[in-house]
């Protein structure tokens, strides 16, 4: 939502675009910085540097080297983006098997200030020293060396690059799963790019991978073609508990969640269910969740509380809610998850059933969570009344807090849900409210 609301806005100006732009490349969202830079032009010189540097970061090599940088770099000289961006024809022309070329840029680019150790040491065909953190010139300029990068650069990579090697189908396959992996965690790619690498990485990768990551894209690749239900089914679980520790649960659900859904109607992965249901709920798949239910019975009947989250007046959530208590009692569900159910309901404007308000109020409303900033809520309500999205979804973002819907008070979980409905935005509404519920749900999940 964050990287949709800073893309949104054909009209912004260049004071409006920079940071906007810069806060997007930050966060490794490079194919929306290179979307708003596209509509709005690289007419302004402050940004057709930055543009530059995203075409590389998007993998698109020869329309970057196309780009003439000359005017742009001196008009911005000394800024941070201009500094990497002297960079660029250097790497060009070495690209290009241009030596001397190279070593000019390369020279120019140390006058104008930038940090030329890594890429002069490439060049001279000298073993380069790893920088801590590791950017899309770096390693373009590594992709030069003789020897290749390994999965070790990986916890390294700055955003953007995490983005590249996502995507790169010649990047070592290890260092590419373990950075798909790792910009997963960051929501830098989606759970399908994340599959995509699996896939394409998993046939290179050597006998002897033993990583996590590689364990993960090797185990993705063979469930396919498992033999039985049984066998894929216990594939996905695996899968998904393993995903959980490493911060790409949601992700790898995406990325199961067909092969998921297909399983759903066969006999033989009947426990599964709970499994298919998170796999389901995280995905945002609510027919295949609901599907999973039938399939588990009773075993599985308190999840239809959290589905009905999803979409609180459909036909089968209004019937599970007005079977909450029961459901509840007979699921486990926590005090403090059932104040949180019907916070998140009562503020997708449903209409609570009084037994489920009166079994949540036998106990005090848990104050515990991330409480938002003094002010925050008055801005967000403001934002959200005038109809402002993209101010809302950033304010949304800062009330919650760092641990997200699933960490928030109570109060601030309410009133971004609210103010999210308010601008019109009903799903991702419901989308944080499920976030808020999953984590606490209890499950008979494996450890």
């Amino acid at each position: 939502m964050i990287a949709r609301a800073l893309a949104t806005g054909d009209q912004a100006s260049g004071e409006d675009l920079l940071p906007r732009v810069t806060a997007l490349e930050g966060a490794g969202r490079v194919a929306e910085a290179a979307e708003l830079l596209g509509r709005a032009g690289t007419g302004d010189l402050r940004l057709l540097n930055h543009y530059a540097l995203l075409l590389l970061a998007s993998g698109r090599i020869d329309e970057a080297c196309e780009i003439d940088l000359g005017d742009a770099l001196q008009a911005i000289r000394g800024a941070k983006s201009a500094k990497r961006a002297l960079l660029v024809p250097a790497f060009c022309a070495a690209a290009k098997g241009d030596a001397p070329g190279a070593k000019l840029a390369l020279e120019l680019a140390r006058d104008g200030g930038a940090d030329t150790a890594l890429a002069a040491s490439v060049l001279g065909r000298r073993q380069p020293a790893i920088p801590k953190a590791v950017g899309v010139m770096d390693y373009l300029f590594l992709s030069l060396a003789e020897k290749r990068p390994t999965a070790g650069l990986a916890p390294k990579a700055e955003p953007e690059l995490l983005f590249l090697l996502a995507h790169d189908e010649t990047a070592p396959v290890e260092l590419r799963v373990a950075a798909a992996e790792r910009a997963a965690s960051l929501n830098i790619v989606t759970g399908e790019d994340l599959a995509r690498a699996y896939r394409q990485a998993a046939p290179a990768l050597p006998k002897t991978a033993a990583s996590p990551p590689a364990l993960r894209a090797q185990l993705f690749a063979k469930f396919e073609t498992a033999p039985s239900a049984k066998v894929r089914a216990e594939s996905i679980a695996a899968l998904l508990e393993s995903a959980r520790d490493q911060g790409i649960e949601v992700p790898i659900a995406e990325a199961l969640a067909r092969a998921s859904a297909d399983l759903a109607r066969d006999p033989q992965a009947a426990s599964f269910a709970e499994t298919g249901i998170r796999v389901a709920a995280l995905a945002g798949d609510e027919e295949s969740a609901w599907a999973w239910v039938d399939a588990g019975g009773e075993r599985v009947a308190n999840w239809q509380l959290l589905l009905a989250a999803t979409d609180p007046f459909g036909p089968r959530a209004e019937a599970a809610l007005q079977e909450g208590v029961d459901l509840a009692l007979k699921g486990g569900l926590s005090p403090s998850l059932l104040h949180r159910l019907v916070t998140v309901l009562d503020a997708l404007d449903y209409k609570v059933p009084i037994p489920l308000w009166d079994e949540a109020s036998k106990t005090p409303q848990p104050s515990d969570g991330d409480l938002p900033p003094t002010g925050a809520l008055t801005a967000l309500k403001q934002a959200a009344d005038a109809g402002e999205i993209g101010r809302t979804v950033l304010i949304v973002a800062a009330v919650l807090g760092p641990n997200g819907a699933k960490g928030a008070h109570l109060i601030a979980l309410s009133d971004s849900l609210r103010a999210l409905k308010r601008v019109g935005l009903d799903q991702e509404a419901r989308r944080l409210g499920v976030e808020a519920l999953y984590a606490q749900w209890p499950s008979r999940r494996k450890a």
